[in-house]
């Protein structure tokens, strides 16, 4: 009967040290996991596509004035603050003025192109219906109205495009105005399979199922808006060509002598291949363009980046 006592104490004393190895078990995991949301939170706000790209240190010798950018997409805030970016807003769409709807997509790539060239002004093109119908036709007419209103740059988040007779013959016209059409996939030739050269196409670094040599796909690739931990792109390929058009509103500020071929040479060409992307160098690109070295067209074929 001696015995009963001290079993019952052993066993108190198992029980209590269990949960005391339980605790600092689960103390250790949330601790981890603590730290790990921190390291990835401390990651973000390091590396964003501001940084990545180099667009502050590009700023320091140019913030895109004097220059515009135009946006084809839909859903700009035109009301209170917002407007101060904006000049010569305009509809490709009957009926369906620029700013009608809340705010979401089209705010969104005005903001990122403010960020990159807080100097230049934007001009908000609504080309996308609300019944989401077609919206090659209004882009066409949007990039024309770009061309006619001097923007530097004009960009599309909406999606892919079929090369046509119209696409190109307007793309053609807004590069003999000054106007560089940036897609944010590239345009393909149906005839030759080829990507059609006056279109710069983007791309995002983090999206894992790109093509083994890049450089035959997206002209430039960017770092994403934001990433979730599985360290996937969390917002899509939107976010490519509004970064790239605020590069272009610093190139073009800083040499305004620059024709939208040379501003697509000198970014293509002064990006540097990470892990398989080429991706945009905005210091170099503006320090290129500030000395006026034009890398000019050359046989020599760009260098092959491997697959990661």
């Amino acid at each position: 009967m001696r015995d009963v006592p001290t079993a019952k104490r052993l066993f108190r004393v198992v029980v209590r040290g269990l949960a005391f190895a339980s605790a600092i078990v689960v103390g250790l995991l949330i601790a981890g996991i603590i730290l790990i949301w921190s390291s990835e939170t401390k990651l973000k706000a390091k590396i964003n596509f501001i940084t990545f790209s180099k667009i502050d240190k590009a700023q320091k010798f140019s913030k895109g004035e004097g220059v515009k950018v135009a946006i084809c997409d839909w859903l700009f805030d035109l009301h209170g603050q917002a407007t101060n970016k904006y000049i010569g807003a305009a509809s490709m769409i009957p009926g369906e003025p620029v700013g009608a709807d809340k705010p979401w997509h089209g705010e969104w790539m005005s903001e990122i192109v403010q960020q990159a060239a807080p100097g230049c002004k934007i001009i908000p093109i609504r080309a996308f219906a609300a019944k989401g119908c077609d919206y090659q036709p209004y882009l066409i007419k949007g990039i024309r109205y770009a061309a006619d209103h001097e923007a530097v740059a004009v960009t599309s988040s909406m999606g892919p495009l079929t090369m046509t007779k119209e696409l190109r013959e307007v793309v053609d016209y807004a590069e003999r105005k000054g106007t560089l059409f940036i897609n944010v996939h590239p345009i393909y030739d149906t005839k030759s399979d080829e990507t059609y050269s006056k279109v710069l196409s983007t791309g995002l670094v983090s999206v894992p199922w790109h093509r083994a040599y890049p450089e035959r796909d997206r002209d430039i690739y960017v770092w994403p808006y934001a990433l979730t931990h599985h360290f996937l792109d969390d917002w899509g390929y939107s976010v490519g060509p509004p970064v790239v058009a605020g590069v272009v509103a610093l190139i073009k500020s800083a040499n305004p002598s620059l024709t939208p071929e040379q501003i697509k040479e000198i970014i293509v060409k002064t990006a540097y291949i990470k892990d398989g992307f080429r991706v945009l160098d905005a210091e170099a690109a503006v320090n290129a363009a500030m000395q006026g070295k034009l890398m000019r067209p050359s046989t020599t074929p760009l260098p092959t980046p491997t697959a990661p």
